[in-house]
């Protein structure tokens, strides 16, 4: 039976949720609970002599700052180098750290460069780990060249690793071939996978499992954390390699790590299996490129698809953001549904917006008010409000189609890119979103710019906005029920900043109002609270008082409410 040696990455590949951007002290603690836990190998981090900080972070510009973590850890330890990032001209000698190999990770077409950096760091004492990224690129003979090119080096391991999520155990067991056939006697068999497709637990207990005559190294992280649809799990290896071969791995430091920290982390910054996540490794591209689509929040799994589908060979294994922004937004460009008329807003009343936001429900006697007043188009963003309106305004084919059954034709607004299964001249207008989706050269397809760039055609000067409260985590963001929300930290800020870029490009053209509390007006909380007490007659609540006392002086509500 082939020796089995386990090796965590939880401070590496894990940094990918966080930006490396692990406190002192966690790194401590995972260390510890790693070494605790008797795992073989503890990968550390990466060693990127290009970055700026030298604390709270797992990339380390050199291995100094590094070894100050190292001091009382008995297992082996390894840091990562992505080929490029660190000038190994500049790194210790092993003797001089507490590090004992190097791992190198690399793209094929750089891999000579990476045989020249691996025979340095291999010459500076390190026991060298070849990781050559996306080995699905590499056909049968490209892959024997490559082992043959690293026998003769002599390097510690020589890794398969499955860096889409998608190796097919038929895949695997040819690359296990060859390199048992071929790799050899004393170099290990590494294999490093992502989940995108569950495969990484299979494949790796049938590695474990196969009668391979030398070291096999598994990869794994604790709680599965890692980019996209993350890893295989350390606890669960660890646990299947304690039954099968009777090791001794100690599994309470690593649910420690997952109960203590994982879990809250895992609340910020989502990984594991979606189905967003499994296209990326279906179509064999980067993961990057499915998690760019998700956040936008907007796109129906169909038609994430129909976008990464889009995508030309030579650019699936490395992310670029601009092609996918391009290819995003020239879907959404396509004419679907034809404008058959016009549609236009008298401008003798005023527009009130009402967005799906939480604070809505807080301010519906408020809302209600104005829309008694029968002073205002009332207008739904992308969903069927609690409020009676005039105008249901949709952009989003997600949303559409949420609501559609229930919508009314002769109610119901969409741009042109929706399909929607009611004839267009049914409909109460049509808009080109080709028209509206641009302020200057600049895409937006949220939907209040969109209808905020519709208000400005037509004339008007003003608007108000009920329920744009911007998007906020782990809290429920709408004022209906929603399964399908913001859920990361990253897509939050991004969403958030891209809203509050478009007003602010907007506001020069047109005045906007926020009837509710939103996090894209200054003082809004005052403002609403102002507007609060005014639609209850003046009656200022205890709490309120307390507010009123820190945010406004009580002067400006007398004088508001024509008090003398």
């Amino acid at each position: 039976m082939n020796k089995v040696t386990l090796l965590d990455c939880t401070l590496r590949d894990g940094g990918y949720i966080n930006n490396w951007e692990f406190k002192d002290s966690q790194i401590t603690k995972i260390l510890s609970a790693l070494d605790s836990a008797k795992i073989d190998i503890i990968e550390c981090g990466y060693l990127n002599d290009k970055i700026d900080k030298s604390s709270n972070t797992t990339l380390f510009k050199n291995t100094q700052i590094l070894s100050k973590f190292l001091q009382n850890i008995k297992m082996r330890k390894v840091a990562m180098i992505n080929l490029g990032d660190f000038d190994v001209s500049t790194l210790s000698e092993r003797s001089q750290t507490l590090l004992d190999g190097i791992r190198l990770s690399f793209h094929k077409e750089y891999l000579e460069s990476a045989l020249d950096v691996a025979k340095i760091l291999k010459a500076l004492g390190y026991k060298v780990y070849f990781q050559p990224m996306i080995t699905k690129r590499y056909n049968d003979l490209e892959f024997l060249h490559m082992i043959e090119k690293v026998n003769k080096i002599g390097l510690c391991a020589l890794y398969i690793v499955d860096s889409f999520g998608s190796m097919s155990l038929k895949e695997f067991t040819r690359y296990c071939a060859l390199a048992e056939n071929n790799l050899e006697q004393n170099c290990a068999l590494g294999y490093h996978s992502h989940n995108n497709m569950q495969l990484a637990f299979s494949n790796a207990i049938f590695l474990c499992t196969q009668n391979i005559k030398r070291e096999v190294i598994i990869d794994s992280s604790i709680y599965g954390i890692g980019r996209g649809a993350g890893n295989l799990n350390t606890e669960l290896i660890a646990d299947f390699c304690n039954k099968e071969f009777d090791t001794h791995y100690e599994i309470m430091p690593l649910l420690d790590i997952i109960d203590t920290l994982l879990q809250n982390l895992r609340a910020k910054h989502l990984w594991g299996f979606s189905p967003a996540q499994y296209l990326s490794a279906s179509l064999d591209i980067h993961p990057n490129y499915a998690s760019y689509l998700t956040c936008k929040n907007a796109n129906k799994i169909t038609i994430l698809k129909q976008i990464l589908e889009q995508i030309p060979e030579e650019k699936k294994s490395t992310f670029d953001k601009k092609l996918i922004q391009k290819l995003h937004a020239d879907f959404l460009l396509k004419c679907i549904t034809p404008i058959k008329k016009e549609f236009s807003l008298s401008k003798d009343k005023k527009v009130l917006l009402i967005a799906p936001g939480k604070s809505t429900d807080e301010y519906q006697d408020l809302i209600n008010q104005k829309i008694q007043s029968n002073g205002y188009h009332v207008i739904a963003l992308n969903h069927i409000s609690k409020f009676p309106c005039d105008y249901y305004f949709f952009s989003n084919q997600k949303r559409y189609d949420e609501f559609s059954t229930f919508l009314q034709p002769h109610k119901t607004l969409i741009t042109n890119n929706l399909k929607t299964h009611i004839p267009s001249n049914e409909l109460r207008g049509v808009l080109d979103f080709a028209k509206l989706a641009f302020i200057g050269d600049e895409f937006f397809s949220n939907v209040s710019v969109i209808m905020l760039n519709f208000l400005i055609l037509q004339g008007f000067e003003s608007v108000e906005f009920a329920g744009l409260d911007g998007y906020k985590l782990v809290e429920e963001n709408y004022s209906y029920d929603e399964y399908d929300v913001q859920i990361t930290l990253e897509n939050i800020q991004e969403q958030n900043t891209l809203i509050k870029n478009a007003l602010r490009l907007l506001k020069p053209k047109i005045t906007i109002s926020f009837v509710t509390p939103s996090i894209f007006e200054e003082n809004t909380f005052k403002g609403a609270l102002e507007n609060r007490i005014l639609a209850n007659g003046g009656g200022v609540s205890l709490c309120d008082c307390h507010i009123l006392n820190k945010k406004l002086p009580l002067k400006r509500f007398l004088d508001k409410r024509n008090v003398a």
